[in-house]
């Protein structure tokens, strides 16, 4: 595949997931960039290919005189960024060059306005920025965006998947069934259910409450990650395999990763079921309990390191 094409062929991917509702991309550590600046970034980078390709095809009949105007008129070079190299640098190696100048300026202009941002320090700033937030389809049908209850600097942070019913009505995370049910297992092992945090990956209600999509939780990602930069946890519960695979994305299915302590970046993290399939399945208690068990032994009866 030629870089044309390659180029084509992540525009299309992106231009699928626009029209999906995703207006937003998490690339890296990078910040969030508008998804309709990052398609018009690669729609310039596929003209320049494209200009960039007849411009070489026409070049490979005369090489001499090539050579010659570019040591000729070096500053019109070094205009579009380009400095004059010698002669016998390769019209290939020049187009390569171009490509990747081209592809940092593009991200570098597509960034450089948040650049500025300020830094988010405490979870009602993070509310702020994001209660009114429509950067996926789920915002058009929430009646509240659930962002988070609990300790403002908790031991232990819950993780769910996303709202339900009951929490898109009342904007509180775990208040229906599966909620009363997390509620009476931290109060088992001694904890109070306000001493700790819980949240959810996403923070409105995914329609009939299907599990979040791919693009969904791109758009709430970034939420999630600074909420536990904020709150700085010394474990994280992920509830289910939706939360446990957004942060961890090699981990096995929940049945084989529930229990087993993992890494997400510097935080803690166990790996344990969804209260809802506990409710639906009342044979993996015991396994949940025994998970239960574990949050104490790495919280309350830990040092701090």
């Amino acid at each position: 595949m030629n870089y044309s094409s390659l180029l084509l062929q992540i525009e299309n991917q992106l231009l699928s997931l626009n029209k999906k509702g995703l207006k937003y991309i998490n690339i890296g550590a990078l910040p969030d960039f508008e998804l309709k600046s990052v398609i018009d970034g690669l729609e310039e980078m596929i003209s320049i290919e494209n200009g960039i390709s007849e411009g070489t095809c026409k070049t490979k009949n005369k090489p001499s005189e090539k050579s010659e105007k570019y040591e000729e008129s070096p500053k019109e070079n070094t205009e579009i960024g380009i400095n004059p190299e010698p002669a016998d640098i390769t019209d290939q190696n020049k187009v390569l060059n171009l490509k990747q100048q081209n592809i940092t300026q593009t991200f570098a202009q597509i960034a450089k306005p948040q650049d500025s941002a300020k830094k988010i320090n405490s979870l009602s700033e993070l509310f702020e920025k994001y209660k009114a937030c429509q950067k996926c389809a789920l915002g058009k049908t929430r009646k509240n965006l659930v962002f988070g209850r609990g300790l403002s600097n908790p031991p232990v942070m819950f993780i769910g998947e996303g709202p339900g019913a009951d929490e898109d009505t009342q904007g509180e995370p775990f208040v229906g069934r599966a909620g009363r049910l997390l509620t009476k297992m931290i109060s088992a092992i001694g904890i109070e259910r306000d001493d700790v945090y819980i949240t959810n990956i996403v923070k409105c209600r995914p329609p009939d409450n299907r599990n979040p999509n791919p693009a969904e939780i791109s758009c709430c990602l970034p939420i999630i990650k600074q909420q536990i930069e904020i709150l700085n946890p010394k474990l994280i519960v992920t509830l289910g395999n939706i939360p446990t695979k957004t942060l961890i994305p090699d981990v096995p299915g929940i049945t084989k990763a529930r229990g087993k302590i993992k890494q997400y970046e510097k935080w803690t993290v166990l790996p344990t079921f969804h209260p809802s399939y506990l409710l639906r399945n009342r044979s993996a208690m015991p396994q949940a309990w025994e998970d239960f068990k574990k949050i104490t032994e790495f919280t309350f009866n830990s040092t701090q390191g």
